[in-house]
């Protein structure tokens, strides 16, 4: 025993000098990325221009995907004006939708055609007339730059002379307004300088081949290498390269993803230390300026926090300093900062002329900072900072005259990512809402015409446009259970009296909905008192304004995106703020300025992060993978095979344990060495070879565990007597491959969205006012929820079915009583055990009665009940508002089936209006399903696990793979995560000092037998303690770090691919997700609210499917 345990501490001393060695190859691996990315960014911007006397014709492979936008940009010059050329064509390989440019009669022209057929082409023509190169001297004279854009239906089209310094003469026009996408993706044709004679141009395209010299070509603001082409045909060759557009040369723009990198400046002195900068932006919280030395973690740095202007300052030692401003600069406008460090040692933050300082204590550390670099608008990702409090979130905007010591930085001429010289405004095409913001913007010009714009959101309600004037006058765009729905109020009129109400006077509502995280293009179009709705270029209805009761115009002052501030209420209804993305807003045929609004609060302005919203409208998409290095892929590229054991079956005999480890590579950077797992019973031979940082369990003959942990390469042989005591393992897991049953006949099942009812119609309009009965049987695991409601218009009478306080309850009122009144069952069932139970109520004369199985309740009613309809069942719709507050509000949560309405079965799917009703299974089971298609809940964000955590839950499976529960910070390097794999149940922490893991000691099978197990996995400062159904493992950190500083949300049951890399995960990247049951879920001794998480993909929330 005591020669094991020598053993097991070489061994970790070896570890520990495995894991600096994968820290150090981390390091190479994110700095070969970061130089494939720049490399990248390098060869397209490679100066390159191409040269045609006329015969030339390339073509090239777009990076692009359909779009309600688009933007095209380059330079050329020419000497043949006398001639039609084309110059740019991208083309749709399947449709008739386009976008061109092309010279005729000298003058630059701008096509585009979106749909709608050969009429809705859009042609811009530029009055600029352009000359021949001839006619002048100076080269810089010779070419012309060319910016086309397109919103929408809306294009604009700027072409001026290369060595103009103005921004030129911008053209516009529109198309029809509901023909708003491009549907365009990397299967078009994309032609520069001509287009071959086999390819058909569309109609009113210049074809007449390009004589002269292009340069600077970017399609949607990405660059184009010329030298980079898929095919060529005729004559073509370079040019002198293209002068660059005259720019302030200390003017930046910066894209939002990237940084500059300097190194530092010379003699560097903590005493005399001084940074000047001026930006502008709309974002809270991005990285502008870091002096830093990732070896020693000694920084400063100026950060945007919150809109406040941050100087930070670590000296080392627990020695630091922080000094910010109280009011907020991300307005867009410039701000001067200037940040200084001097003797004392002190700091002084100086923004916009205002003054703060701050003193360190005497025996603070010197501040050392001459090895280190300067980062300007972010960090990037190969610099790993562990510990070090700076932001790492990129800047979106501009910055200029940026100084250290009065000596000017050029970003340009060192490394640099996404940033450009020069700051181009009205760039803004994107607004991303958090849920508890707004922005408000000039409705200008103020009369409807028409309005087009972008979203994508996930909720079922929300607000997207609101725009509002005098007398009540509106136009509304909304989400209400996930559906599509706009609302118009007109004016008055000239010559008639109307009494103003806020009631809309007209009301589309799509069928299908639309909160599915993906982009879709909306449209109305007003033509005369006719209003049309359009969403992805097909109608979805229209409404009319009668010729009485005002006039047909709607006029409007102010208009709201994405919710409205707290003094301003919406008519009508109420809908939360939008939690999302809105883009690309054209109104009356006019670009809306973001860049400009009149307030806003909690609005990100300039991108789209919101989280668990897919894709993204700028999406940057990992390399892909094939199938097997999807499941080997892991943090640093970089994966480990487990140990291939090799089990003696008799039960004395010394065991051989045998552990090889061997490194393969992503096959995007590197050949890969692949390998197929081949497993057994552990009762036979155990042979697996997998990736993923592995443990090696041997069992001791004193029954003690010994855990090691691989996480690099390493090779080892060693062989411990033992005993091993072998037991009968389940032969495979419980086969689940096959359907659930569902319930047979008319039944449904409602609760697994936040939003679920269906409306049913009344037969006529008397059917419930005199006598009349209903019944329905119901299942439900949940104890207060409304079952059934109806009423009449201003809620005067009403009828509810509803649970609450573990009972059924009947609640009414009628018109001529003062009420309401409730009939209460006494059923001795609970209503909420996950059996059927009916109910039944029926009305004859005076007389009610409510019938819960066998127990019957009777009271006294009016004879006559003014009921109108619709029935709701399972809940009510978002926008229905409750007078009486007794009703319960909770929709249903469980199976409806059977309702009939005066002896007539009515089935749920054949309802007036259905939201969020799904199959009904015949058997199932308290918890919540996850179906493993892509499945996942998002808990909430921002969480820090700090120095304990506690997990707590219930499971059921058929597979031995699948992400329970991650969480990690947005750079991906820190996480924790509970799993399973290989059908154990793992629990893993990735902190500085590298992946600690413990694991069950379950069969393979064991826990895929479809039979609840419960799980309790408790994280403790430098420890790890998992126990499944009573047994308990535990690990530790082996330099002992004692807090997880993770900051971003929490997952369950997989995660989404455009998440921060999972680092404690076996699979970063690409998660295997869960596929079964969880009940009783609690975190940190806090009972889960499935109902209240974030959001929600695809799961069964209501009760959990089992065979």
């Amino acid at each position: 025993m005591k020669d094991a345990n020598e053993m097991v501490d070489q061994m970790q001393i070896k570890l520990k000098s495995l894991k600096n060695k994968q820290s150090k190859m981390q390091l190479n691996l994110m700095a070969l990325k970061d130089s494939i990315k720049r490399a990248r960014q390098q060869a397209n911007n490679i100066r390159v221009s191409l040269g045609s006397a006329g015969s030339c014709k390339r073509s090239y492979k777009p990076i692009i995907s359909p779009s309600s936008t688009n933007s095209i940009s380059l330079n050329f010059k020419t000497n043949s004006t006398n001639k039609d050329m084309a110059l740019f064509l991208l083309k749709s390989a399947t449709l008739d939708e386009f976008m061109a440019l092309d010279i005729t009669s000298g003058k630059v022209r701008f096509l585009f055609n979106n749909g709608g057929g050969q009429t809705n082409t859009v042609t811009i023509e530029h009055d600029l007339v352009i000359k021949n190169e001839a006619e002048s001297t100076k080269e810089a004279e010779k070419w012309y730059s060319v910016v086309a854009n397109r919103i929408g239906s809306t294009g604009s089209l700027a072409v001026k002379k290369l060595s103009d310094t103005t921004d030129g003469k911008v053209i516009s026009k529109s198309g029809l307004a509901q023909y708003s996408k491009l549907d365009v993706n990397q299967n078009s044709h994309l032609y520069m300088a001509g287009v071959p004679s086999n390819i058909q141009m569309p109609v009113g395209v210049a074809n007449g081949g390009f004589v002269g010299c292009l340069g600077d070509v970017q399609l949607d603001n990405k660059p184009i290498g010329l030298h980079n082409f898929l095919t060529s045909d005729g004559y073509c060759n370079g040019c002198d390269n293209v002068p660059s557009a005259t720019v302030l040369g200390s003017e930046f723009q910066f894209g939002g993803s990237g940084y500059a990198e300097l190194p530092q400046v010379p003699k560097f002195d903590v005493k005399d230390y001084n940074v000047d900068l001026e930006f502008r932006t709309f974002w809270e919280d991005a990285l502008l300026f870091a002096s830093l030395d990732a070896n020693t973690g000694q920084y400063v740095s100026v950060e945007l926090n919150n809109g406040r202007v941050v100087m930070k300052v670590y000296y080392g030692s627990g020695h630091q300093l922080e000094l910010g401003t109280k009011k907020q600069y991300n307005t867009n406008q410039w701000v001067v900062v200037k940040a200084r460090l001097q003797k004392g040692p002190e700091a002084i933050l100086t923004v916009n002329g205002q003054t703060n300082n701050n003193n360190a204590s005497p025996d603070t550390p010197e501040l050392d900072l001459k090895n280190g670099n300067l980062y300007f608008g972010g960090i990037p990702n190969r610099v790993v900072l562990p510990g070090v409090n700076i932001t790492r979130k990129p800047f979106l905007g501009c910055m200029r005259f940026l100084a250290i010591n009065g000596n000017g930085q050029k970003l340009l001429r060192n490394i640099h990512l996404d940033i450009q010289g020069g700051c181009v405004q009205n760039k803004t095409r994107v607004i991303g809402m958090l849920g508890d913001g707004y922005t408000q913007y000039p409705a200008d010009p103020s009369q409807l015409e028409d309005v087009s714009f972008s979203f994508k959101t996930r909720e079922n309600d929300a607000l997207l446009v609101y725009a509002r004037g005098k007398n009540n006058q509106y136009y509304m765009l909304s989400m209400e259970s996930g559906k599509l729905v706009a609302r118009f109020k007109r004016g008055p009129g000239k010559r008639r009296r109307r009494r103003y109400r806020r009631a809309a006077d007209t009301m589309v509502t799509s069928t299908k909905t639309f909160n599915d995280g993906y982009v879709h293009g909306v449209a109305v179009i007003k033509t005369r008192r006719k209003l049309e709705v359009f969403v992805d270029d097909q109608s979805i209805g229209f409404g009319r304004f009668s010729k009485t009761g005002g006039g047909s115009k709607i006029e409007t002052e102010i208009i709201y995106i994405g919710g409205v501030p707290p003094s301003v209420s919406i008519p009508e209804v109420t809908v939360p703020k939008l939690r999302g993305c809105l883009q690309d807003f054209v109104f009356n045929k006019h670009i809306l300025n973001l860049e400009n609004p009149m307030s806003y609060e909690r609005a990100d302005i300039g991108r789209c992060s919101v989280p668990n919203l897919v894709p993204a409208f700028t999406t940057t998409v990992a390399p892909p993978l094939t199938t097997q290095s999807m499941r080997t892929v892991r943090k640093s590229t970089m994966t480990v095979s487990q140990s291939t054991s090799t089990v003696s079956q008799s039960t004395s005999q010394p065991v051989e344990v045998t552990t090889t480890t061997g490194m393969v590579m992503d096959e995007t950077t590197m050949s890969t060495t692949k390998q197929t797992p081949e497993m057994t019973s552990p009762s036979t031979t155990l042979k697996s070879t997998t990736t993923m940082a592995t443990t090696t369990m041997v069992a001791m003959t004193t029954t003690t565990m010994v855990a090691m942990t691989t996480t690099t390469m390493v090779a080892m042989t060693t062989t411990i007597p033992t005993t091993v005591t072998t037991t009968q393992a389940p032969p495979s897991c419980f086969r689940g491959d096959q359907p659930f049953e569902k319930e047979p006949g008319a039944a449904a099942n409602f609760g697994d969205y936040k939003s679920s009812t269906a409306e049913i119609p009344l037969a006529s309009e008397d059917e419930v006012k005199f006598n009349w009965d209903l019944s329905v049987d119901f299942r439900t695991y949940f104890d207060t929820a409304l079952i059934l409601y109806i009423s009449n218009k201003d809620q005067s009478a009403f009828v509810a079915l509803q649970l609450a306080d573990g009972q059924v309850h009947l609640r009414f009122r009628d018109a001529g009583s003062p009420g309401p009144y409730t009939l209460t069952s006494k059923s001795k069932q609970l209503p909420n055990d996950g059996d059927w139970h009916m109910i039944a109520v029926q009305k004859q004369d005076d007389k009610i009665s409510l019938t819960v199985d066998s127990d019957k309740q009777s009271t006294s009613i009016s004879k006559e009940i003014d009921l109108k309809g619709p029935i709701y069942l399972g809940g009510l719709s978002s926008s229905y508002v409750l007078k009486d507050s007794g009703v319960v509000s909770q929709i249903f949560k469980g199976c409806l089936r059977n309702f009939t309405l005066n002896k007539r079965l009515i089935p749920v799917t054949q309802s007036q209006v259905i939201s969020g009703v799904s199959d009904c299974y015949k058997k199932v089971d308290k918890g919540v399903y996850f179906s493993g298609d892509e499945t996942y809940a998002l808990y909430t964000t921002n969480v820090v696990i700090g120095s304990s955590y506690k997990i707590e839950f219930d499971f059921r499976t058929v597979q031995q793979q699948g992400v329970i529960l991650t969480i990690s910070n947005r750079n991906g390097d820190l996480g924790m995560a509970l799993e399973l794999f290989g059908g154990k149940m793992r629990f893993a922490v990735a902190n500085w000092d590298g992946i600690y893991e413990v694991q069950s000691d379950d069969d393979e099978f064991a826990l895929c037998d479809n039979k609840w197990h419960s799980v309790k996995a408790e994280y403790v400062k430098d420890t790890i303690i998992l126990t499944v159904d009573g047994k308990s493992m535990t690990a530790s950190s082996l330099d002992g770090s004692q807090e997880l500083l993770t900051n971003d949300a929490i997952y369950v049951g997989g995660y989404p691919e455009w998440s921060a890399p999972q680092s404690a995960t076996v699979d970063v990247y690409y998660p295997a997700f869960f596929k079964g049951c969880i009940r009783n879920m609690k975190l940190k001794g806090i009972d889960v609210d499935w109902y209240k998480f974030s959001s929600i993909r695809e799961l069964k929330l209501s009760s959990c499917p089992v065979y």
